[in-house]
């Protein structure tokens, strides 16, 4: 993984133990400061996997990113899912939901996806950097207040969302990307069924969207036996 001397690539590190901290957030204006330089006659490659979101920190000002921290973790200590925090994290980002594709316009811009999450919903992957984002600030408020969040808001966090509310222009789109899913939970079932298959074991794929602790697979082939499809022996389930 070293590069040779005068390479053209530049490699940044951060988000040590899956946080976002100063040195992804220097990473993530750095790219926004490339992106923000293409012009029509470029393309922008963007490969995107799980992390996504604590690699690239660049938070709306005046939010810091200490003050989006804080948010983040208290919604996830209080039980919101991946879904509610990304919405979150989207609103409150320069570069989530849509913002690094919209950077780049004109340039075309290909997204190359490594799904974590189950369903393969483009927009949660990472927070979308490249997907334009489907929530509005009444989403985020909703979130914020079913968690008892609401109130104790920074007010550079208010000001962001009151900002995004009043805007005439509304959501921006994102018909200059195109995302491709290249690996997932789904896809690595269906070949791992295939390859199964092809050394001659009758395989039986049970779910491809378990989530939680490994009793679940279990209660699921319980499940598919209780319903007079019974499985082979022996059988096993794969999770995410």
């Amino acid at each position: 993984m070293l590069l040779k001397p005068h390479s053209r690539i530049q490699v940044f590190e951060g988000a040590e133990d899956n946080l976002p901290d100063r040195d992804a957030l220097r990473a993530a204006l750095a790219i926004r400061q490339l992106a923000e330089g293409l012009t029509a006659d470029d393309l922008l490659l963007v490969l995107i996997s799980g992390g996504g979101s604590a690699l690239l920190p660049a938070p709306i000002p005046p939010v810091t990113l200490e003050e989006k921290q804080m948010l983040t973790k208290l919604l996830a200590a209080r039980g919101a899912t991946i879904q509610e925090l990304n919405t979150i994290r989207k609103a409150l980002s320069q570069l989530k939901g849509g913002g690094l594709a919209q950077a780049a316009y004109p340039a075309q811009v290909v997204s190359l996806i490594l799904s974590d999450v189950v369903g393969d919903p483009v927009e949660v992957i990472a927070s979308g950097p490249t997907v334009a984002s489907i929530h509005s600030v009444q989403d985020c408020l909703h979130i914020l207040s079913r968690y008892g969040l609401r109130a104790a808001l920074p007010r550079s966090v208010k000001t962001v969302l009151a900002r995004a509310d009043s805007d005439p222009h509304g959501p921006h789109t994102c018909g200059h990307v195109l995302n491709v899913i290249l690996g997932s939970n789904a896809l690595a079932l269906a070949e791992a069924q295939k390859q199964a298959e092809a050394l001659g074991y009758r395989a039986v794929v049970l779910s491809t969207a378990i989530q939680g602790w490994g009793t679940a697979a279990a209660h699921g082939a319980d499940r598919h036996q209780c319903h007079g499809r019974p499985l082979p022996v022996p059988a096993s389930a794969v999770m995410m």
